[in-house]
């Protein structure tokens, strides 16, 4: 999969970030080498890990992305698999989208479009 500069400097900053957490453990991401994530209902997410016994599946979307049909796939996906017991899903997005939070921005499009994400990290 090719991604922007900017979708690959939210992905390797969080998953920086993650592997300095002790509850955070078998980290994989789509970049670097193997382990890969594997795909959740015909998606790719951008990093998988365990945080203690929760599986957290992580999607990064650039400003441009929040905007895109891939959004909602992506999050109809993973939102999916999360309605489960000890399995969520986490939007990573850029602190700023224009003039705004880009949390509240992540959140705004994903009850528009009437799909789950439980935690929005920015970075």
């Amino acid at each position: 999969m090719e991604i922007d500069a900017d979708h690959h400097r939210l992905v390797t900053t969080l998953a920086a970030f993650l592997a300095e957490r002790p509850e955070y453990h078998t980290i994989k991401t789509g970049l670097g080498e193997p382990p890969y994530p594997e795909p959740v209902n015909g998606e790719l997410p951008d990093i998988t890990a365990f945080r203690r016994h929760q599986f957290v599946i992580f999607r990064a979307f650039t400003e441009a992305e929040l905007d895109q049909p891939a959004f909602g796939a992506a999050c109809r996906a993973f939102g999916r698999c999360a309605a489960f017991e000890h399995i969520c899903f986490h939007a990573i997005v850029p602190a700023r989208c224009g003039d705004e939070q880009g949390r509240v921005v992540a959140l705004r499009r994903a009850a528009e479009l009437g799909v789950r994400i439980d935690n929005v990290w920015e970075v």
